[in-house]
C-alpha cells in the first residue's frame, strides 16, 4: 500500500512540473518524478506479480523496476547538478556515458541469471553470482548519484536564496537517506554469500521500505519547491510591475506635457512591462533634468522606490 501511495505522490509531483515541462519542452524533474512513480508502482508485491505473470513470469518486471528507478535516479541527479553547479559542456553522449553503462551491466546479469520464476524477492536467486551482480549495479549507482547529489547539494546550499535552501536541504535529506538504504542493501546482498555479515545490525525490512519512499518522496518534492516558489515570486513581480506602471504613467504624461513629446523613447508596445516601466521612468528623469524640476516630493520617492525595486543600477 505504502507504495502505491507513494506513487501517487510522484505522479502529483510531476504534475506540478508539467507547466515548467511546457515552458522549456524538457523538464528532468518531471521525468525523474515519472519514472520513479512507475518503479513505486512495481514495488508493490500485488502489482509486481500480477503484472510479470502477465509478461512471461520470469521477472521481467523486476528488470523493468531496476530501470525505472536507475533512469529516475539519473534524472534526478541531472536536475539537481544542472540547477547548483556550472553547466557541464561535455558532449550529451560522453554526459550520459554511467546511465547507459548501468542499464547494459544490468541487463547483462539479468540475461546471464537464466531463467527464473515470479516472486516477490528476487534476493531468493542471489545464491547465482549473476543475480547478486544484477542487485549490485543498482546498489552501487544508488550510493553515486546519492554521493554526488549530497556533496553538490551541501556545498552550494550556503550561497543559496531561501527557496532553494529549502528545497536542496530536503534533496540533500534525500541523499543521506539513499546512502542509508543502499549500505542496508549492499550488507544483504553480500551477506548470501557472507553469512557473517547477519550479525550487523540493520533496520528491519519495513523501515528501509519507508526510507526508500522518502527518499524518492523528498527528492522530488525538494526540486519541486525552488520551481513553485520562484513561479510565486514572478507572479508577485509582474503584478507589482503592472500596478506601478499604472501609478508611473500619469506622471510621465504630465512632466512631458511641460517639455514637449520630443523627448520620448522609441518604444515598444509589446516589450515587457518591466522594460516599458524602465523606459518611462528613463523619460521622466530626462525630462525633469530639462524642465529644471516639477516632481512632487511624493512623485519623486515613488520613482526612485521603483528604480530601487527594478535594480536599475545593478552592475553586469
Amino acid at each position: 500500500m505504502i507504495q502505491l501511495l507513494a506513487a501517487a505522490v510522484l505522479l502529483i509531483l510531476a504534475a506540478a512540473r508539467i507547466p515548467a515541462l511546457m515552458r522549456n519542452r524538457r523538464d528532468t524533474v518531471f521525468l525523474s518524478a515519472l519514472f520513479a512513480s512507475a518503479g513505486s508502482v512495481l514495488m508493490s508485491p500485488d502489482v509486481y506479480a500480477t503484472i510479470d505473470h502477465r509478461i512471461g513470469g520470469i521477472n521481467l518486471a523486476n528488470l523493468a523496476l531496476h530501470s525505472s528507478m536507475i533512469v529516475s535516479l539519473w534524472y534526478l541527479r541531472r536536475a539537481v547538478l544542472e540547477a547548483v553547479v556550472p553547466a557541464d559542456t561535455r558532449r550529451a553522449l560522453v554526459r550520459s556515458l554511467p546511465l547507459i553503462l548501468t542499464l547494459a551491466l544490468q541487463l547483462m546479469f539479468f540475461i546471464l541469471t537464466g531463467r527464473t520464476t515470479t516472486t516477490d524477492s528476487w534476493g531468493l536467486y542471489h545464491d547465482r553470482l549473476p543475480a547478486a551482480l544484477f542487485s549490485a549495479v543498482l546498489i552501487v549507482f544508488i550510493g553515486w548519484v546519492c554521493a554526488g547529489v549530497g556533496v553538490a547539494c551541501f556545498r552550494y546550499i550556503p550561497r543559496m536564496r531561501r527557496s532553494f535552501k529549502v528545497g536542496f536541504t530536503m534533496v540533500g535529506a534525500a541523499s543521506v537517506l539513499g546512502l542509508f538504504v543502499a549500505i542496508k542493501f549492499t550488507i544483504g546482498l553480500l551477506s548470501v554469500p557472507i553469512p557473517g555479515l547477519l550479525a550487523v545490525p540493520l533496520p528491519s525490512d519495513a523501515v528501509i521500505r519507508v526510507m526508500e519512499m522518502l527518499t524518492l518522496i523528498l527528492g522530488g518534492a525538494g526540486l519541486t519547491v525552488p520551481a513553485v516558489a520562484g513561479h510565486t515570486r514572478l507572479k508577485q513581480q509582474a503584478r507589482w510591475a503592472s500596478d506601478t506602471l499604472a501609478g508611473v504613467e500619469p506622471i510621465r504624461e504630465r512632466v512631458l506635457h511641460l517639455v514637449g513629446d520630443h523627448r520620448l523613447l522609441e518604444s515598444d508596445p509589446a516589450a515587457p512591462v518591466r522594460e516599458r516601466l524602465h523606459r518611462m521612468i528613463v523619460e521622466i528623469w530626462d525630462a525633469e533634468l530639462a524642465s529644471g524640476g516639477t516632481l512632487t516630493p511624493g512623485e519623486r520617492a515613488f520613482l526612485l522606490a521603483a528604480e530601487e525595486q527594478l535594480d536599475l543600477n545593478r552592475l553586469p
